[in-house]
């Protein structure tokens, strides 16, 4: 008679290994994807800037012209008023939202998609940024923050910057023990 392993306990769905999602804001995501707005241009305001305990790092609350309201990771030096873009001939600023293949080759971008329209999967972690680093045809190359190298259609969206929240990792430490638990924290991420 041995103890339960820890993929034993955690898949009893017990409230201590249960995430707190009835606590989350809501879902990082961009706004919808339609055909008929490929050609135009749609500004935001950025209304708040929200501490979610499901996310790492902030998101920002953005209203459109259109009415939609949406929430994305909060990029690097925003701050609630600004203007914020998205579409197909938005112009590369911080915060503004545009297909990779209009993107121009070593821009920092985050969130980006896998599929088009799937509202962003890669690059979402506090103080990260992926790079442009190449453009074949309809796809575009990607230098990921693991260093990896990833090809994605061109279609795809990402948003302009650097993710907010990278001093997380440079706070003091009290005790031993709480290193510990942080460095073990760092090492699944």
């Amino acid at each position: 008679m041995g103890k339960q392993l820890i993929t034993q306990r955690r898949g009893r769905g017990t409230p201590t290994y249960r995430a707190p999602s009835h606590r989350y804001y809501g879902e990082i995501k961009y706004r919808h994807y339609d055909e008929a707005e490929k050609n135009s241009v749609v500004y935001g305001t950025i209304l708040d800037l929200i501490d979610c305990p499901g996310h790492i790092a902030p998101l920002a609350k953005i209203k459109y012209d259109t009415k939609e309201e949406v929430l994305i990771s909060a990029p690097l030096h925003v701050k609630v008023g600004d203007i914020v873009a998205s579409g197909i001939h938005a112009p590369v600023q911080t915060g503004n939202v545009l297909p990779l293949k209009n993107i121009p080759e070593g821009t920092a971008i985050y969130n980006l998609e896998c599929k088009p329209g799937d509202g962003g999967k890669l690059v979402r972690t506090a103080g990260v940024c992926a790079r442009v680093i190449g453009k074949l045809g309809d796809t575009v190359v990607v230098k990921l923050p693991s260093r990896k190298q990833k090809t994605l259609l061109g279609d795809c969206r990402a948003t302009i910057g650097t993710i907010a929240g990278d001093g997380r990792l440079e706070k003091p430490f009290l005790k031993a023990g709480k290193r510990m638990h942080a460095m073990r924290a760092r090492n699944k991420l």
